[in-house]
C-alpha cells in the first residue's frame, strides 16, 4: 500500500466510480506504483460488478492515469502515473515565463565600468611586516644560499698530493714553535701519511697550509715545554747562551780541570783563558 499515491488520489478530481476503481490500486500499489490485483478484488473493495471496474479502468487507462501490461498466464500488472492526477501544491509560488528574445534582437548592453583618467595615482599597497624569507638567518632562500656555499666549498676542496712536502714557511712555523728539525720532520710524515690515509670528503681541505699550523699547534699541547725532540717524545734542554758556556769554562778552569770537549773552542790560541788574552789586548 502506497500512502502517497492514496493521498494524491483523493485529491483528484473524477467521478466517483472511476477514483474508488484508482484508490483501489493504489491501496494495492508499492512506492514505484506498480501492482497486479484480480479484478475479482478490485470489485470486491468498490463493492462493484467485475464489468463496472473494467469500464473504469479502460476510462483510467485513456486518461494515461494508469497503463496495463498483460502477462500471459499471469495477471495484469498495473503501473500507476500520478503526475497525471496529482495537482500542484496550493502553495506553490506562481511561475513568471520570460519571453524570449527574438532572433532579430540585439545582444544586452555590456556594463563596462570607466578606466581611470591617466594621471590618477596609483596604489602600491605594500605590506607591513617583512616576508619571513627575507629575513635574517631564516627562510628558505637562505638555507639555500647557505646549502649553495657547502656545496661550492666541498668542490674546491681539494686532496693531499702523495709528493707532499712542507715548505719553508711550514718548517719555519714548526721550528718557531720550539720544534727541533728532526722533530719536523717527524711531524711531516705523520702528517703526510695521515691524510692521504683518510678516506671520502673528510680527506679534502681548502687550505693545506692552514691545516699544517693547527696540526702543528695540536703537537705543542701534547708535547713537554721547552725545546721539542723527536718521534721518541720528550724535551730536550733548552740551548745555553755563550754567557753559560763561558761560566762553566771559568769554573772548570780554577777549579784545575781539563774543559770538557764541548768547551775547548771557547779557549784562547794557547789554552789559556780567553778574557785574560782580551784583556792583554
Amino acid at each position: 500500500m502506497s500512502i502517497a499515491l492514496m493521498t494524491e488520489a483523493w485529491k483528484a478530481e473524477m467521478p466517483t466510480g472511476r477514483k474508488f476503481v484508482l484508490l483501489a490500486l493504489c491501496d494495492n500499489a508499492n512506492d514505484q506504483g506498480e501492482c497486479y490485483p484480480s479484478i475479482q478484488t478490485i470489485a470486491g473493495k468498490c463493492s462493484m460488478c467485475e464489468r463496472a471496474v473494467q469500464g473504469h479502468l479502460a476510462d483510467l487507462e485513456q486518461a494515461g492515469m494508469v497503463v496495463r501490461a498483460i502477462r500471459k498466464g499471469r495477471s495484469t500488472l498495473y503501473r500507476i502515473d500520478p503526475r497525471r492526477f496529482c495537482t500542484p501544491a496550493e502553495n506553490a509560488p506562481l511561475q513568471i515565463m520570460h519571453p524570449t528574445p527574438a532572433g532579430s534582437a540585439p545582444p544586452p548592453p555590456q556594463n563596462m565600468h570607466p578606466t581611470p583618467a591617466d594621471f590618477a595615482p596609483i596604489t602600491v599597497k605594500e605590506p607591513s611586516v617583512e616576508p619571513s624569507s627575507n629575513r635574517q638567518g631564516g627562510g628558505a632562500q637562505g638555507k639555500g644560499q647557505g646549502n649553495g656555499n657547502r656545496k661550492q666549498e666541498r668542490k674546491n676542496a681539494s686532496r693531499l698530493s702523495p709528493d707532499w712536502r712542507a715548505s719553508d714557511d711550514d718548517w719555519q712555523f714548526a721550528t718557531d714553535a720550539g720544534f727541533e728539525p728532526e722533530a719536523v720532520s717527524a711531524i711531516e710524515a705523520t702528517f703526510r701519511d695521515y691524510w692521504l690515509a683518510k678516506p671520502g670528503a673528510d680527506g679534502t681541505k681548502l687550505d693545506w697550509a692552514a691545516t699544517w699550523r693547527n696540526w702543528v699547534r695540536r703537537e705543542c699541547g701534547q708535547q713537554p715545554s721547552g725545546r721539542r725532540g723527536g718521534a721518541g717524545g720528550g724535551g730536550r734542554r733548552p740551548s745555553r747562551t755563550t754567557a753559560d758556556a763561558f761560566a762553566e769554562l771559568l769554573a772548570e778552569t780554577a777549579e784545575g780541570h781539563q774543559p770538557r770537549a764541548g768547551l775547548r773552542h771557547l779557549q784562547g790560541p794557547a789554552g789559556g783563558n780567553p778574557f785574560h788574552a782580551g784583556g792583554a789586548g
